[in-house]
């Protein structure tokens, strides 16, 4: 079994930061969202990631979450906290 590698963030409307995988799922432009925890259970993600349409749950779009690049997110913590130290 390999180990889980996020490549993004999940972001919820309060800040919250969970880092997930994205999978392809083949013959659509939507992606699973995998956490660290469903990959280790191997169970299966329960969100779903469309670049235009964004994050879903069961064909639901949750308009608060958003999916970022690790380096995105990262930086945008970054920039935010030398905005404020200004």
């Amino acid at each position: 079994m390999s180990t889980f590698a996020p490549t993004h963030k999940l972001i919820a409307p309060a800040g919250e930061e969970t880092p997930v995988m994205l999978f392809s799922q083949s013959e659509s432009h939507k992606y699973q969202v995998m956490s660290e925890i469903e990959y280790l259970e191997g169970s299966e993600a329960i969100y779903e990631w469309h670049p235009s349409q964004g994050v879903t749950y069961r064909g639901f779009v949750l308009n608060g979450l958003k999916i970022l690049p690790l380096e995105v997110s990262q930086g945008w913590q970054y920039s935010e906290a030398n905005s404020a130290a200004k």
